[in-house]
């Protein structure tokens, strides 16, 4: 038997977990950039009441200590950074700059800069 997607204090929240909680930055804006602003606003609209107790929870451990179990959900937590301009700014789920930003280099450090 394996385990459950969610603690028990978090069921109901499954499936937006399953389908968000991706592991990269990457990840999760390839999903924002596959969704529809409906799909988009549906996840927006369940997270967002729940955030805050998915922060509480998950500020109990260290960053590094974060059960693997619970490591979906910190990734859709962090999936509504990747959403949060397309519900609140921008109102769709790309804006169109004529720009890729699939092709942007991710920071992985504070200090990732091209020599000058």
């Amino acid at each position: 038997m394996s385990a459950p997607l969610v603690r028990p204090e978090f069921i109901g929240m499954e499936a937006d977990i399953a389908a968000w909680g991706l592991p990269t930055t990457e990840d999760r804006l390839e999903k924002r950039l596959k969704s529809s602003m409906d799909e988009i606003r549906r996840f927006y609209d369940a997270m967002l009441p729940r955030l805050p107790e998915v922060i509480e929870y998950l500020n109990q451990f260290p960053l590094a200590s974060i059960h693997e179990q619970d490591k979906p959900m910190a990734f859709a937590a962090l999936a509504m950074c990747e959403i949060d301009n397309a519900v609140n700014k921008w109102g769709v789920a790309v804006v169109d700059t004529g720009i890729d930003v699939r092709k942007f280099i991710p920071k992985t450090r504070f200090a990732d800069r091209s020599a000058l």
